[in-house]
């Protein structure tokens, strides 16, 4: 079972190596309060709470995804797990749906926020805010990697409904396979194909660095 969805999971998407994060220590991602009123500052306030927001919200989307990975693991032992699998599918698609939603907001936010640079003739004004933009672009570019990963899984969940084998009154025939049980653990565990964690330590390490370059922004310039 768990080796059959794998392979069609692999037709659809092919997860890549991603670089390892920088371990340096910086605030966390969070929206920002009152700054000085000035169109650097005031762009800078505007368009990085807009993209903050729901930037988060991703990352909640991410922790629930997570555990639906997890159920999906562990479900084909389970003597109902056709209907659960039917449950973590409609799951799945759902939080990708709120994700990508989530990324057009994000995006254009990201791409407000690069404006402040016309703001200030200062190149230390300028750079901070490009810096600033780059992290948050990686982070969200990160996301919709995940996001585009978990909608391949969720058409291979769809793919395996529609071809997976059935008894003579129609009903799955669901269970562990011989394949399944050969499979080293890491082999068939859904999660660590898509590199999930990997991706998500990548993720918080651009939140971060993106909370380290608009603190510095809040404290030298707004």
């Amino acid at each position: 079972m768990i080796a059959t969805l794998l392979l069609t999971l692999a037709v659809i998407t092919t997860p890549v190596a991603s670089p390892a994060p920088s371990p340096s220590p910086q605030p966390a991602l969070k929206e920002i309060g009152s700054v000085r009123s000035t169109p650097y500052c005031t762009s800078f306030y505007k368009h990085f709470n807009g993209a903050v927001h729901p930037l988060l919200q991703n990352d909640f989307t991410l922790d629930r995804i997570s555990v639906s990975l997890d159920n999906v693991n562990s479900l084909f032992s389970k003597i109902d797990w056709e209907q659960q699998f039917y449950d973590e599918r409609l799951r799945l698609e759902h939080y990708v749906n709120s994700m990508q939603q989530n990324n057009v907001a994000i995006q254009s936010e990201i791409n407000q926020l690069r404006e402040a640079q016309t703001f200030s003739s200062d190149p230390d004004h300028t750079l901070q805010i490009h810096m600033l933009a780059q992290e948050m672009q990686r982070a969200l570019d990160k996301q919709k990697q995940m996001s585009y990963d978990v909608f391949g899984l969720v058409q291979a969940m769809i793919d395996y409904e529609n071809t997976m084998p059935k008894t003579l009154t129609g009903q799955p025939i669901g269970g562990i396979s011989l394949e399944d049980l050969q499979m080293p653990p890491d082999k068939k565990n859904i999660k660590s194909y898509l590199r999930f964690n990997g991706m998500r330590d990548i993720l918080r390490d651009a939140e971060v660095r993106s909370a380290g370059y608009a603190q510095t922004i809040l404290e030298k310039f707004c």
